[in-house]
């Protein structure tokens, strides 16, 4: 058996202003997977830089996102993201960082980390929205993201906030490599 990690943090919010020159991830919270022995990798999926300098940078796009509007989205390299987010809990943020292993057989880990790694190299572009109202099939956030690669979700829509709820209770916490 192998594991891949689901890692995820509650964001700093949008309203904080001690949060405001933050990276939009940060501020509204985030969901990855890594892949057991490349844990210093973690792939993420949100919106191009292309798509949201396309509606007007990333305040507009978070407005375009709040009317459930969707943005091309891609498997990005989002490590960086997710120690930031442990760096900023000592300075009070919300942002602890959980994961939850799942464990697959060789095979199936083969197939996932593949299939990712090939949307990732590829930039396959998907559908991205901030959680609906219902299940969409048709799109995505980060949350909802990883039910393309067969792995487990833990909010039909994607809210941060219930799903990290699930990664406290079933999860462990998170930390950066070599901390």
């Amino acid at each position: 058996m192998k594991k891949i990690y689901l890692i995820a943090f509650r964001g700093t919010g949008f309203r904080d202003e001690k949060f405001v020159d933050e990276d939009t991830l940060i501020r509204a919270g985030h969901v990855g997977f890594s892949f057991e022995r490349d844990e210093t990798s973690i792939l993420g999926f949100h919106p191009t830089q292309k798509a949201v300098e396309d509606v007007g940078g990333e305040e507009a796009a978070i407005s375009w996102l709040r009317e459930k509007k969707t943005l091309d989205g891609i498997v990005q390299q989002d490590y960086s993201v997710f120690t930031r987010a442990v760096e900023l809990v000592k300075q009070g943020a919300r942002t602890h960082v959980w994961q939850f292993v799942v464990e697959v057989d060789d095979e199936t880990f083969e197939r996932i980390r593949q299939q990712a790694l090939q949307w990732y190299n590829e930039k396959m572009v998907f559908p991205y929205t901030f959680p609906p109202d219902e299940p969409k099939a048709d799109r995505d956030n980060c949350a909802t993201f990883p039910r393309r690669l067969g792995l487990p979700i833990f909010d039909p829509v994607g809210q941060i906030k219930d799903y990290v709820r699930v990664l406290e209770e079933q999860g462990q916490p998170w930390s950066p490599k070599g901390t």
